[in-house]
């Protein structure tokens, strides 16, 4: 995911927006270049989800949309990842108000970026992200994201029946600030899907967690 042309960049608007919490604070990042997710991290500088913490949204970059921009029709409409034992359905969604990436508020729920790559496409990344907890509906299985190995297999049922598999390249838990969202919300580059939550240690002052846990796939052919 290094490879971000000016086209992509320009479509993006570059414009980084991190979601900090259920308050819906918000936190302006500069652009800048950062590791690609290549490589799993070492399990003990994952810290375990907190039982009762509130609900934390996912960070995601904006984008800059024409008013005549439809959703791409073959939308990801279920994702498994049955070693972890995630099987959950996805919603495809577009902005807020504040133009960035919307996520439904159940944990239990994915959504697909649908103004970003389909992974009917052949080019670009497919997003997926939701939050990783909630006071209201506890602890959503995309907690699990941070237990993926290189391997892994992931598994998207499209709207129209057929199914894509992805095989888990890397795993990373960023810090936000340090989270390449131009990159990972690129549009140019081999097909490939990118999964997304919050994870890392949690400030119980700041009430947010500190980290993103970003999972690299590729199709399997």
């Amino acid at each position: 995911m290094k490879r971000t042309t000016a086209g992509a960049v320009a479509m993006l608007a570059v414009a980084l927006v991190v979601l900090s919490g259920c308050s819906g604070l918000r936190e302006s990042a500069a652009s800048a270049p950062a590791p690609t997710v290549s490589s799993a991290p070492d399990p003990a500088s994952i810290a375990p989800v907190p039982q009762q913490t509130p609900e934390v949204a996912v960070p995601t970059v904006s984008a800059a949309l024409s008013a005549n921009q439809e959703p791409v029709p073959l939308a990801p409409v279920r994702i498994r990842v049955d070693s972890l034992g995630i099987d959950m359905v996805v919603e495809a969604v577009g902005q807020t108000a504040e133009n960035v990436m919307e996520l439904p508020k159940n944990p239990a729920v994915a959504a697909w970026y649908r103004y970003g790559p389909s992974p009917a496409g052949k080019v670009g990344a497919t997003v997926i992200a939701a939050h990783v907890d909630s006071l209201v509906y506890d602890i959503g299985p995309f907690a699990r994201l941070a237990e993926a190995t290189a391997g892994t297999q992931v598994s998207l049922t499209l709207s129209d029946g057929t199914q894509r598999r992805y095989a888990v390249t890397g795993v990373q838990s960023i810090l936000k600030p340090e989270v390449p969202w131009d990159a990972i919300f690129d549009r140019s580059g081999a097909a490939r899907l990118t999964l997304v939550t919050c994870g890392g240690e949690f400030d119980y002052g700041a009430r947010r967690y500190l980290s993103n846990v970003i999972v690299a796939a590729d199709p399997i052919p």
